[in-house]
């Protein structure tokens, strides 16, 4: 079998190879589409999980009642009004709470319009960098880390007072392109970069600009009060559940109040799952080009060759002999386009424009997975080759 199998490949070698590639255009589409939804998901999880950690002891997001977070609808919150919370067993005493303005924002950078995520909080709170993620002399561990340059000024006051509104700076992030002392505009204001962040992207690459809470307010808002989400620190020895319940039973206004592992969780539904359903169909219909392709030109090849498989036959070789020839061959170019098509995909990934991550496990599923399906294919044209006629060879046809 082995020297009618390397002959026939030799044979047709050049379909063999255009099979080759085709597998591993498909193979490379689909490990790029999956580590594309891997990269989301893991920019979704990273603002979120930042905060916690800043935190520690766990973080409680509260937004108006109805809004389903700030991340899955319009919510505004007056601050002065949970002041109350503040006294609640359940709420760290050091650092009570963080408000916070979390917005999608056009910005003009460099004469053009941009897609970013306005992040506006008190830098002594919970939200963004603190003076410990500063490079020069913060600590690597912290969470927000490293800021180049330095944090923004605030203003002067804890509570709202109109005309309290600092110096118009921001922290961007390098993949916005800007360098520190350049300015931006927003909303027709011009802010001016006093400092940098490394990889702070948000879903679909929105770079995340830090700004004083204040600014955000007068910037987004008109100068009011109202923010879209208050972060309550929770207290050493009580969960985040603990304290959301705590908060829903005496809050004076009505608010939704989600832990941070629901607010990831309404993130990667509403921002990732729910608009990529139609690129997991994407995926399952190359997977079924795989299939399509691996049949059709296998069947026409066996088509070209029904006078040698007939020979074969008429020599004594069985059915099962036939049809194994047809798989390993199918077998063979399928495994040479999958170790193309991930060889591919990891190149293409260094290449990416976007963050895209591709587990260590995913090419396995998906070369087993190809395997199976263009093996199916293969097998189908299989079974057509093993029904040929063994006086096909004699009719000179």
């Amino acid at each position: 079998m082995r020297s009618v199998f390397i002959k026939d490949m030799a044979y047709r070698k050049a379909r063999i190879v255009l099979t080759v590639i085709s597998i591993a255009v498909l193979v490379l589409l689909i490990l790029f589409i999956g580590g594309t939804m891997n990269g989301m998901k893991k920019k979704a999880r990273a603002y979120v999980a930042s905060v916690d950690e800043q935190a520690k002891t766990g973080t409680v997001w509260l937004s108006s009642e109805g809004s389903g977070s700030t991340f899955a609808g319009f919510s505004l919150l007056d601050t002065e009004s949970l002041a109350v919370l503040r006294g609640l067993p359940g709420v760290d005493k050091e650092m009570p709470l963080s408000p916070l303005i979390f917005a999608m924002a056009r910005p003009i950078i460099n004469g053009k319009e941009r897609k970013a995520i306005v992040v506006g909080y008190r830098k002594s709170r919970l939200g963004g960098p603190m003076e410990r993620d500063l490079r020069d002399t913060g600590d690597p561990e912290s969470p927000f880390y490293p800021v180049t340059g330095r944090l923004f000024q605030s203003s002067k006051y804890e509570d709202y007072r109109p005309g309290d509104v600092p110096p118009p700076e921001v922290i961007v992030d390098e993949w916005t392109g800007l360098e520190i002392g350049q300015t931006m505009k927003l909303s027709g204001k011009e802010l001016r970069v006093v400092g940098k962040t490394r990889d702070r992207v948000f879903v679909l690459d929105e770079p995340l600009l830090f700004m004083d809470i204040r600014t955000a307010q007068n910037t987004f808002l008109g100068n009011v009060l109202y923010v879209n989400t208050v972060l309550v620190k929770v207290a050493e020895g009580y969960s985040e559940s603990q304290l959301a319940n705590e908060i829903k039973a005496v809050s004076p206004i009505a608010v939704d109040v989600h832990t941070g592992e629901q607010i990831i969780g309404i993130i990667l539904a509403n921002l990732v799952d729910e608009p990529m359903k139609m690129v997991q169909f994407l995926r399952v219909l190359l997977w079924i080009a795989a299939v399509v392709i691996v049949a059709t030109i296998t069947y026409v090849t066996t088509l070209e060759k029904s006078r040698e498989i007939g020979v074969l036959k008429a020599i004594g070789a069985s059915d099962r002999y036939i049809i194994l020839l047809t798989l390993k061959q199918v077998m063979a170019m399928t495994f040479a386009g999958i170790a193309l098509g991930i060889l591919l995909a990891f190149v293409a990934v260094r290449f990416s424009p976007i963050v895209v991550i591709i587990s260590a496990g995913e090419p396995i599923v998906v070369a087993v997975i190809t395997m199976i399906i263009c093996s199916a294919g293969g097998y189908v044209a299989a079974i057509r080759a093993a029904a040929v006629d063994p006086m096909i060879a004699f009719r000179g046809r």
